[in-house]
């Protein structure tokens, strides 16, 4: 009898139209972080002697200044990471979501550091007055945007 008492209480939801409770996920963290953007092959290549072949498409992460390794997702501010080799080069301060479990990153925003200050790294177009953070052209009026590194908090 116990048994089938057991059984029907672990067959319920089924029985009454519902799912079993699944555990909720682990919180997605907020974090910030300070170091530059890497291609994650060459990396490993680098610490590790991972295999790397001479001609190979770039996986772009980002090396904090800790040494740990976090690969981007790609989105609306880690596009200027992936196309843009003058940000590549900067030494940044991003703000991410940090996925459970993972090493994976989504920016929610960025700044470059130049000479230990934080440095406002944006694109503007000069025709439309837009200030975006996308390297490609102007979605209003088409035209090349350009990149500006300003000190944080400096009026246009």
């Amino acid at each position: 009898m116990a048994g089938l008492t057991a059984l029907l209480l672990l067959s319920a939801p089924r029985i009454f139209g519902g799912e079993p409770a699944t555990p909720p996920a682990a919180p997605v963290q907020q974090v910030e972080l300070q170091g530059r953007a890497v291609c994650l092959a060459e990396e490993l290549h680098s610490r590790y002697q991972a295999e790397l072949p001479t001609r190979h498409q770039h996986l772009w992460g980002f090396k904090a200044t800790d040494g740990k390794c976090y690969t981007l997702l790609a989105g609306k501010y880690s596009e200027a990471i992936f196309l843009d080799e003058r940000v590549r080069a900067k030494e940044l301060r991003v703000k991410a979501r940090l996925f459970p479990n993972t090493q994976v990153i989504e920016l929610t925003y960025f700044h470059s550091v130049k000479n230990g200050k934080l440095q406002d790294l944006y694109y503007y177009c000069d025709v439309c007055a837009i200030k975006t953070v996308s390297p490609q052209v102007c979605a209003c009026c088409q035209a090349p945007v350009v990149l500006v590194e300003k000190p944080l908090g400096q009026d246009e």
